[in-house]
């Protein structure tokens, strides 16, 4: 701040804030609520500047003539009198300068401490935007929010955070589908469902996920199979299996002799194999190339037999069907 002074008095009126929770105003508003008033007495200022972020800076200027005005600031208190000997001004004008040098640094602190919280808020939004939170039921229904695309509802799998996109276990959800209840999902939270291909094309898209398939045989036997980068593509890419990652586990992997393969229901043939339909060979919704090595959403067969047309994962026993599985999917890393 610089300013130019021929023998006048300044008057510091300052209209500060009374802390936000007095008024309950968002800070960046308190932060704007000051007004400084600088009155030249004599009316002989001449040029002055002033830099003062975030305030409103008035000047009155009193000349000799305007003896009623400069009564009235009397009257009010905030002058005592129109004559001030030239070395008590600069006394006044070094006070103002420390006074106004407070307050900025008040308001460097200040929205220092908004842009920080600020910052935090929004680190927190993306956390929970594209992934489960832990709380207390181990299963819940959960809103996401994936910048870009409107909200909608997950099956989560809370003490350990993942999302639950396909579950079989009791045959009563018929996934012998067409394209659209693929791509919109069907079922139900409480029972058998899958998500729908759309919804996992976005959370897969909105940052690095990972697969872990859960299998459980009809001796109640469970095998797992986990990837470290799982994506899907878009519609217009016929929602390709377009990564994997590493695989882990000790059911065998089964889904990466599909990677790269789109996906493909009765009505709506992504296939390799230039004699048929995969989809109605195995009954089912899935990525195929000319045949697959796992048919997940195939029929459900209470009875474990073999059946290509059945539940099964082929590096775990052939074509035998399973008695039920789940598949979730989680990000590979938490936003702190």
């Amino acid at each position: 701040m610089s300013i130019k002074v021929q023998y006048f008095v300044y008057i510091l009126h300052l209209g500060y804030f009374a802390t936000a929770a007095a008024d309950e105003k968002p800070l960046n508003n308190v932060l704007q609520s000051k007004t400084i008033h600088i009155v030249d007495v004599n009316g002989s200022a001449g040029s002055m500047q002033i830099n003062a972020t975030y305030k409103n800076i008035n000047t009155v200027n009193i000349a000799n003539a305007n003896q009623s005005l400069l009564a009235d600031l009397i009257g009010t208190g905030l002058i005592k009198s129109p004559v001030v000997p030239a070395a008590d001004v600069t006394a006044v004008i070094s006070e103002l300068k420390a006074q106004i040098n407070s307050l900025n640094a008040s308001v460097n602190y200040l929205g220092n401490l908004l842009t920080s919280h600020l910052a935090e808020m929004e680190m927190e939004r993306e956390r929970r935007s594209s992934g489960c939170s832990v709380i207390e039921n181990a299963n819940s229904v959960q809103v996401i929010q994936i910048p870009g695309y409107a909200p909608f509802r997950v099956l989560c799998d809370s003490d350990v955070e993942w999302i639950v996109i396909q579950r079989r276990y009791d045959g009563s959800i018929d996934f012998y589908r067409n394209w659209q209840a693929y791509r919109n999902g069907f079922g139900y939270y409480q029972g058998e469902f899958f998500l729908g291909l759309e919804y996992i094309h976005q959370l897969t898209t909105s940052r690095p996920y990972e697969l872990y398939i859960e299998l459980i045989d009809f001796e109640n036997r469970m095998f797992y199979a986990r990837y470290d980068n799982f994506l899907i593509g878009s519609e217009q890419e016929q929602y390709m299996l377009k990564s994997l990652g590493t695989y882990s586990g000790n059911a065998g992997d089964s889904l990466k002799y599909n990677l790269y393969d789109k996906f493909s229901t009765y009505d709506y043939d992504n296939d390799a194999w230039p004699g048929g339909s995969c989809a109605n060979y195995y009954e089912s919704g899935w990525w195929y190339k000319w045949n697959a090595n796992s048919n997940l959403n195939g029929r459900y067969m209470k009875g474990g037999e073999k059946s290509v047309k059945g539940i099964w994962w082929y590096t775990l026993n052939g074509y035998y069907s399973l008695k039920s599985v789940g598949m979730f999917i989680r990000p590979k890393y938490t936003l702190l």
